[in-house]
């Protein structure tokens, strides 16, 4: 894949000298981010009130050009570079540079309208979200797929997608699979898609029935996907959306049964008030299920691989620290339970071997009294959906509820070219937690030329 990557670099590059329109762009992002104990529990000793406080800027930059060619071809070219500023290490592991070093996230070549026909062909490193980006989102990598897009007939459009994310001359690949419909009937629009993961490059995977995790031989997911989106009378809106998941998860002798679903929903308006000028007010819903404990062969949690999670260095989701999704939430893998009997501890054990999936309620508003200025406001409520059993002699654990954020915010944009914005999230924990709080802060000014 690397060979066809740069094949499609070079052929990119070369047509786009040769381009009749060429749209040449560029961005730059910077940000100062203050996190105030981000591991939530990860004290130091736990129980000393000592908590751990993390402080770095953070670059992005980004460079793209496009350009479109007679009959109906285009060819587009984005080259991004991402760091912590002052460090030539990795930071999350997740781009192929975090150094500030040059690389591809795009370079793909588009057919549009095939012989006249609704159809377009899409080759190479390319973006790709499906919908809400719950299960398919590139978050700034690119996907080296092959896509189809055929439509409408009827109102009804086809969606074909097929990426190979990872390849291994001798191991096994990882590849992702969509095929999907939508329908557009006036202002509303209903999307219904079938999406295939299968994972044979030795992937860890555990369960809550286990505590240790171990390197599979083949994890596969397959979800039946329904999504429903729309406008109403009086600036009203909503967003839903339903996942059903299944599969299976194979390690040296076991197979473990994948099943899950998880339910999105936002609605609320969208509006011109007479003296605040654009408000929005929102009330925002959705759980992933979470794997139950009784039961040894089956793993209920709902955990799809590619869904949206990032957003640069920085994690995205429901509250500014907690970033909640259904499948996870900002640095699950590094909190710590303390298993506590009275007012001692006697134990810890990691969250994700403790609880499982997510519940989230909450709400979100925003008011544009100028043109030039956004105010906004969430709160949200978050719940773990399941628990496990410690053992014989264990302290029971009773709560589920996992904690509460505050997330104020404000943006000033000046003319299209340039932003300025913060937003600070307060995270309350419950008890399971601590009583120390969380809280993220970030500074960012962006350029766009």
């Amino acid at each position: 894949m690397k060979k066809v990557l740069l094949i499609t670099l070079l052929l990119t590059t070369t047509r786009l000298l040769q381009a009749a329109v060429i749209d040449i762009g560029s961005e730059y992002r910077l940000r100062s981010v203050t996190l105030a104990n981000p591991t939530y529990t990860s004290e130091a000793p736990i129980g000393s009130g000592k908590t751990i406080d993390q402080n770095y800027f953070s670059h992005r930059a980004r460079v793209y050009l496009k350009g479109k060619f007679d009959p109906n071809i285009e060819v587009g070219t984005v080259i991004q570079a991402i760091s912590i500023a002052g460090s030539t290490a990795p930071f999350i592991n997740r781009y192929p540079k975090e150094d500030l070093t040059p690389f591809i996230e795009n370079a793909y070549i588009k057919a549009n309208e095939i012989y006249d026909f609704p159809i377009n062909l899409t080759l190479g490193r390319q973006p790709y979200q499906w919908g809400t980006g719950l299960l398919i989102s590139d978050d700034g990598l690119g996907f080296d797929a092959i896509r189809l897009d055929a439509g409408p007939f009827w109102n009804i459009s086809t969606h074909l997608l097929t990426a190979k994310v990872k390849e291994q001359i001798t191991l096994g690949d990882r590849d992702l699979h969509l095929a999907g419909l939508s329908y557009d009937w006036g202002l509303n629009k209903i999307r219904a898609g079938y999406v295939i993961e299968v994972d044979q490059t030795g992937s860890s995977y555990f369960n809550l029935s286990s505590t240790t995790s171990v390197s599979s031989e083949k994890i596969s997911r397959e979800f039946i996907d329904f999504q429903l989106e729309g406008r109403l009378e009086k600036g009203a809106y909503y967003n839903a959306e339903y996942v059903i998941q299944r599969g299976y998860a194979r390690v040296p002798g076991k197979e473990t049964t994948l099943s899950g679903s998880a339910l999105t929903f936002e609605g609320g308006f969208d509006f011109i008030h007479p003296r605040y000028k654009r408000m929005i007010l929102a009330f925002v819903f959705m759980q992933g299920s979470g794997d139950s404990s009784s039961t040894a062969d089956g793993d209920e949690k709902f955990n799809p691989s590619f869904g949206h999670k990032f957003d640069g260095l920085e994690r995205s989701g429901r509250g500014e620290l907690f970033a909640g999704n259904p499948t996870t939430f900002f640095n699950e893998d590094k909190v710590i339970i303390p298993i506590t009997v009275g007012s001692s501890v006697i134990a810890t054990r990691p969250y994700n071997t403790t609880y499982s999936g997510i519940r989230t309620f909450g709400f979100k508003g925003s008011v544009q009294p100028w043109d030039y200025f956004i105010a906004g406001l969430e709160y949200y409520l978050y719940t773990a959906m399941e628990k496990s059993e410690l053992g014989i002699g264990a302290p029971s654990l009773i709560q589920k509820s996992i904690g509460r954020e505050l997330v104020i915010s404000g943006q000033i944009n000046y003319f299209k070219t340039l932003s300025f914005s913060i937003r600070w999230g307060k995270f309350f924990p419950s008890s399971i937690l601590n009583d120390v709080g969380s809280s993220r802060l970030i500074l960012e000014a962006q350029g766009r030329f």
